[in-house]
């Protein structure tokens, strides 16, 4: 495994494997989304997005890697508020 936790040593299994899905979601809906499959703004995308960096910014805290759960808490955060409180879109453009 790499990189060393910084607390309930126990869940280190746990998080290190869980980190391989939340992977998996965010490059999916990367792959799906380039190939016009899913669309960006999308329910689908934005969940991927959500439970992807929500995974691995819980492996980035667990590893103590405190960038990483900046960058993956501001990416779940930007997921939900797109699923919770849609921009308007806009025909005059």
């Amino acid at each position: 495994m790499a990189g060393s936790v910084i607390g309930f040593e126990s869940l280190a299994n746990i998080t290190y494997y869980s980190s391989y899905v939340g992977m998996g979601c965010i490059l999916l809906a990367f792959v799906l989304e380039t190939r016009g499959i899913l669309n960006s703004r999308g329910l689908q995308y934005l969940l991927l997005m959500a439970v992807g960096s929500g995974i691995l910014g819980i492996r980035a805290m667990h590893t103590g890697e405190w960038a990483f759960v900046v960058l993956e808490a501001a990416w779940m955060i930007a997921s939900l508020m797109a699923i919770f409180k849609p921009m308007p879109t806009s025909n005059q453009m």
